[in-house]
């Protein structure tokens, strides 16, 4: 984030400095010069200008402007004890609600919480903007859980929801709400929840929470008679899954099966997570229409970390939760595999992020590695093709040198030669450098005056195959050039990124010999891939795409081992994944080697007569 949208979120989120200006007119004095450098955003240079203006004139009367900036940037800064020590110095007739907003938040912060309490409870939302009167809230909210007043918690919680419009601060409101309901709440305070808050997604929490209560407590009609009322309620809440398993456990003796699904269902990465969630809930709807049914239990992970972690130590609580599936982002999936390994339940990730199988025995990953991409690729360069030189053009990524790496050594470990590679900038338009390099030419020479009526023939290529691991937009740029620099018949092989509906009006004129792999081809001559394009179409109206595949194969492994094995308990689900072979997925056939890695037999891709068609 650089400097200019910081410094305009500081000022959005606390009010800014009085128009008026009592300093002197002097724009040296180090209070202007500090006061303007932390308006601009440069605030590692504004600092020692407040103090300066502090030390030079303590008394002044306007050098409390000094004190609350170097509060605010202390404050932001995360040095808690600084802000406050900057707060206590400002004169009495200049405090104001925003000064005490962040005298109550850094109080909570630093431990002090009935006295941040007291101060933020002494504000007026009207003396406050947006943006103030949320962090208020959220900070109440953690005062009162810091002092274990939780109906008092939950108030603060319901007022952060009736106002906030965003979907993962929704989601993380909720959580807190259904740890204080589930773990910390009396009987009573859980009783008054529900009361208080009936026809709310926490009136709803707090009714299910009684009803586990109920079931724990050796009450299953009562229980029964809560949950009914749960799931006949038309309001939504996160945890209507869980009603469910209660349903079913109440109604067959205990005898119901769950796997918990976690995946980001807010901030950033949601698109993502909804889409291979649509794709796990059909799996799920066809296997319950035919087989003893099998409730999924949904947390959102919002791509967080910690709260990755915790789900899966609440989901593995569950003795009903036979293994987890997700999550699907890099740092969430390596704190949730740690977790799991830990208490020991089968977690099958969806993540990229390399090394995530290695956590332990009871992590497993099915997902399109870099690693998984470079092996089908030349083993059908090397062996259907008979390609045995190759050269790789790939963006300055983290990715791009990933897959890069990952192609060359699959053909230095299968005797093939990697003749050049060169990268490029992201933002390159012009490639002509990186081909002529490519060709082991000056790209500094100029240009050869070309003479149409000269004889003789091309240069040949230095290799068979250009490995090309980018999107569509940056293929339209590079294929072009490729002939039109002299580097002309041979085979580019493109990566999974190829994949996307831009590929052929973008770049199909020029891929008429290309090869690239796929994790899934809607248009598959498959039966089963043709049967779950249907399904899906069928359900939701689109046609799905790779991450609704995943999500729909993911789905469907787990769900098949809690068919085979027998009894259906956490080892054996483990003892499946490792034993698993050839599973017909609709993202290719799929077994798990001994490192938990899925091994798959990925779809060949390439163009003819201006459509794709799939090649093995």
């Amino acid at each position: 984030m650089n400097r200019a949208i910081v410094a305009a979120l500081l000022l959005v989120f606390i009010a800014a400095l009085p128009a008026h200006r009592t300093f002197a007119a002097d724009s040296a004095t180090p209070l202007r010069q500090g006061l303007e450098l932390y308006r601009s955003g440069t605030l590692e240079q504004a600092v020692p200008l407040l103090k300066t203006a502090i030390a030079q004139n303590p008394d002044a009367s306007e050098v409390w402007q000094a004190h609350l900036v170097l509060a605010r940037i202390y404050y932001q800064q995360g040095k808690l004890a600084e802000a406050l020590a900057e707060l206590g110095a400002i004169p009495p007739e200049h405090r104001n609600p925003e000064t005490r907003l962040l005298e109550g938040l850094a109080l909570i912060k630093t431990g002090q919480p009935a006295p941040g309490v007291d101060l933020l409870l002494g504000l007026q939302e009207s003396d406050l903007n947006g943006i103030q009167q949320q962090k208020r809230l959220d900070a109440l909210t953690r005062g009162h859980l810091r002092l274990e007043r939780y109906p008092e918690a939950l108030f603060f919680i319901h007022q952060s929801l009736r106002s906030s419009r965003d979907p993962s601060r929704i989601s993380n409101l909720l959580q807190q709400a259904h740890t204080v309901f589930k773990d910390r709440a009396s009987d009573a305070e859980l009783a008054e929840a529900a009361f208080l808050y009936q026809g709310t997604p926490l009136g709803q929490d707090a009714l299910l929470q009684q009803a586990w209560r109920q079931k724990q407590a050796g009450d299953p009609d009562q229980a029964l008679l809560l949950v009914n009322y749960v799931l006949n309620s038309p309001v939504d809440f996160p945890f209507r899954n869980d009603a469910e398993l209660l349903s079913q456990q109440l109604s067959d003796g205990g005898a119901s099966r769950a796997l918990g699904v976690l995946l980001p269902l807010s901030g950033r990465f949601s698109n993502f997570g909804r889409m291979v969630l649509k794709g796990m809930k059909l799996a799920l709807e066809m296997h319950n229409r035919q087989s003893s049914p099998v409730v999924f239990l949904v947390r959102d992970s919002a791509g967080d970390p910690t709260l990755s972690a915790q789900h899966v130590a609440d989901l593995a609580a569950l003795p009903q939760v036979f293994g987890i599936v997700g999550p699907l982002t890099g740092n969430a999936s390596e704190s949730a595999a740690h977790k799991a390994q830990q208490k020991q339940i089968p977690l099958l990730t969806l993540s990229q992020r390399a090394g995530l199988p290695g956590v332990g025995s009871w992590i497993f990953r099915n997902s399109l590695t870099s690693e998984m991409q470079a092996r089908r690729l030349v083993d059908y360069a090397l062996n259907q093709r008979q390609l045995q030189s190759f050269g790789i053009l790939a963006p300055d990524t983290r990715l791009g040198r990933e897959i890069s790496q990952a192609f060359a050594d699959e053909v230095h470990a299968r005797g093939g030669r990697i003749v050049a590679m060169q990268n490029y900038d992201p933002q390159t338009t012009d490639f002509r450098r990186q081909i002529k390099l490519l060709q082991g030419k000056n790209p500094d020479r100029p240009e050869p005056e070309k003479d149409d009526t000269a004889g003789g023939e091309a240069e040949p290529p230095p290799f068979d195959a250009l490995f090309i691991p980018d999107t569509p937009d940056r293929l339209a740029l590079i294929a072009p050039q490729l002939p039109f620099y002299g580097l002309s018949n041979i085979t580019l092989l493109g990566s999974a990124s190829w994949d996307t509906p831009d590929l052929l009006p973008k770049a199909g004129q020029y891929l008429q010999k290309a090869v690239f792999v796929s994790g899934f081809f809607r248009y598959s001559p498959y039966p089963f891939v043709q049967d779950f394009v249907d399904r899906f179409f069928e359900r939701y109206g689109t046609e799905p795409s790779l991450l609704e595949a995943q999500g729909y194969d993911v789905a469907g492994i787990m769900l098949s081992l809690l068919e085979q094995q027998v009894p259906a308990n956490r080892e054996n689900i483990g003892r499946g994944l490792m034993r698993m072979r050839n599973y017909p997925g609709v993202t290719g056939a799929t077994g798990f080697t001994p490192a938990g890695d899925a091994d798959k037999l990925l779809y060949l891709l390439g163009i003819q007569d201006g459509t794709l068609v799939q090649l093995n």
